[in-house]
């Protein structure tokens, strides 16, 4: 529970962001102006008097603690602060998604009769709402309002991005509703009129998509699903460094962003209270956990779960409630489960075969290969994967060996013999093999085949997975063989930017950055990157399947038509002769 403490008083910190080095003798107003949020909810969220109560509303809605701020509100009951107060839960209804609540109250404002200045405010925050729904939401609310003046406030936002034929039976079905009710018609829907007056013009313009805009101060929830371990467990450190880099890029997005906030919730993904896990409390426990963070924390999307295990269970919920989950870690091919709303991060075993397949083919030029992986390893999918890329881009697979090689004692010779480059031999001579071993067995694995592959003095490349490049291979042993591998992640710890988040990083939480710090940061530091660009997070999912690759300190990401990453890093060890001396 060390872990759940710490992480608890994280994200405190990070929902009271505060300037520090408050006069006590400041009024609230002066407080509220200078940020000063924790220490007005602190000093003044006890008072009765209207001012200080709608200050430390307006506090709590800027550390996102909307239920607080809203109680806060309705209680007051000063005709001088009323006004202001209906004008901040229309801002905690749109935080809230509540859209039509938001809607409907400021139309309310404007049926008060108010004054012109209080008129168009209400009119401005009403086109905030309108500016930032998507098409779809706002038609929605147009169906479900019986305003009839916000009825004509949506159509008209909607003129352009519905298609024309409804446009057209909207507007009048909107006549037939102000002609039954004996109101005198808007301004608005004579625009409305003029603009389906042509209708090539209107569907020349016509487009189902339309970037959002979001208001000053908007907020961006994200959800932190992570399992929590005894600080003696050696998965302790794993959690908290991946929570802690995503928690340094909600920071560095809120220090670096002025019109926006991010808020972390964080819950424990994994049931360490129950005596016997089950399927069926397995899945419970995961639905609870997911609509806590949807339902109670309105999140927008969700990082984690972080094991392969874990990611089932909620990528099924993740479809349900439609939100965008992310996966740092998991990356079986077994999670295929073409959910169009579960993103997975780190980049799938058979997603390398594939990229590995391409880099041989249209980098080096390969047109005959050769694959050995074992059947029933994570291997396995990565040799069908790069089999079907290498035939699909033209090249031949001369020979395919996925095999139980447990049966031979792990003897591969049967294999490797069709590996020869001699031309006395009687085989066909590939330019590389793919040899994608993985688990305990993989260096002896590797072993094996460098070993048979110098006897033989061959020289073909090998394309291999990770694990051949924390293999302590001796270049000379094959002088004439490059070695190409990837892997899902890596960093540069030698670039000065590298360098400098490391320094940073380290001062922040006290110990240095590791690989697991650096995928947490990429991933926080992807999802609000995307988030800040569309504002509006329903539009998210179609947005990362369109966006170009991003370079984070730890991944490339690139989910183009895909929710499984598709880039990984492909290394080199380099050949110590050139193979051009053997053609001389």
């Amino acid at each position: 529970m060390a872990l759940l403490k710490q992480f608890t008083s994280l994200v405190t910190a990070l929902l009271l962001y505060s300037l520090v080095g408050a006069q006590q003798t400041s009024t609230v107003s002066e407080l509220f102006q200078t940020r000063q949020d924790s220490l007005i909810i602190a000093d003044y969220s006890a008072s009765v008097q209207a001012e200080e109560q709608y200050y430390v509303a307006g506090s709590l809605i800027r550390s996102g603690q909307y239920e607080r701020a809203k109680w806060l509100l309705e209680s007051i009951n000063n005709d001088q602060w009323m006004l202001e107060a209906q004008f901040l839960l229309m801002r905690i209804h749109f935080f809230q998604k509540n859209y039509l609540a938001s809607l409907e109250l400021g139309q309310s404002i404007i049926d008060s009769n108010p004054s012109a200045d209080v008129l168009q405010r209400a009119k401005d925050e009403i086109q905030l709402v309108t500016q930032y729904i998507r098409p779809s939401e706002a038609y929605e609310l147009y169906i479900h309002t019986h305003s009839l003046a916000l009825k004509t406030v949506l159509l008209e936002s909607l003129m352009y991005y519905i298609p024309y034929s409804t446009a057209q039976r909207a507007y009048s079905e909107l006549l037939t509703l102000y002609d039954q009710e004996s109101k005198n018609t808007p301004l608005a829907l004579s625009r409305i009129e003029r603009q389906l007056s042509n209708p090539v013009q209107y569907r020349s313009r016509y487009s189902s998509q339309r970037q959002s805009v979001a208001p000053h101060g908007h907020h961006y929830r994200i959800g932190v699903l992570l399992p929590v371990f005894d600080a003696q467990d050696p998965r302790y450190d794993i959690v908290r460094e991946i929570y802690q880099g995503i928690f340094w890029s909600v920071e560095s997005f809120n220090s670096n962003t002025s019109d926006s906030k991010a808020f972390l919730f964080f819950e424990n993904s994994m049931d360490s209270n129950s005596v016997k896990s089950t399927e069926e409390t397995q899945l419970h426990y995961a639905h609870e956990q997911f609509t806590k963070l949807v339902l109670e924390h309105q999140v927008d999307v969700i990082i984690g779960p972080l094991f392969s295990n874990e990611a089932p269970y909620y990528s099924v919920l993740a479809e349900e409630y439609g939100i965008p989950l992310f996966l740092p870690l998991a990356n079986a091919d077994s999670l295929d489960l073409h959910n169009n709303f579960t993103f997975q991060i780190n980049p799938s075993f058979s997603g390398q075969g594939a990229q590995m397949a391409r880099f041989a083919v249209e980098e080096l030029g390969f047109d005959t290969l050769g694959v050995l992986a074992e059947k029933g390893t994570l291997g396995a999918p990565a040799a069908h994967s790069f089999i079907r890329t290498a035939e699909r881009l033209g090249a031949f697979v001369a020979y395919d060996f996925i095999e139980n090689l447990e049966v031979n004692g792990y003897g591969i010779t049967d294999y490797t013999q069709y590996f020869s480059t001699d031309t006395l031999d009687s085989v066909t001579i590939i330019d590389a093999v793919y040899a994608p071993f993985t688990g305990t067995i993989a260096q002896t694995l590797i072993e094996s085949l460098v070993t048979d592959l110098e006897a033989m003095q061959s020289t073909i490349d090998i394309l291999g997975s990770e694990e051949w490049g924390g293999a302590s291979i001796n270049t000379q042993r094959l002088p004439y063989t490059s070695i190409h591998y990837t892997q899902g992640f890596s960093v540069d710890t030698s670039a000065s930017e590298i360098k400098a988040f490391s320094d940073q990083y380290e001062q922040r939480f006290g110990t240095p950055p590791n690989n697991f710090s650096f995928i947490g940061y990429d991933a926080g530091d992807y999802i609000l990157q995307n988030l800040y660009k569309i504002k509006n997070p329903t539009s998210l999912v179609g947005y990362l399947k369109e966006r170009s690759p991003y370079r984070g300190k730890a991944f490339m990401i690139d989910f183009r038509n895909s929710h499984i990453n598709r880039r990984s890093f492909i290394r080199t060890i380099p050949a110590v002769n050139d193979k051009n001396e053997l053609r001389e």
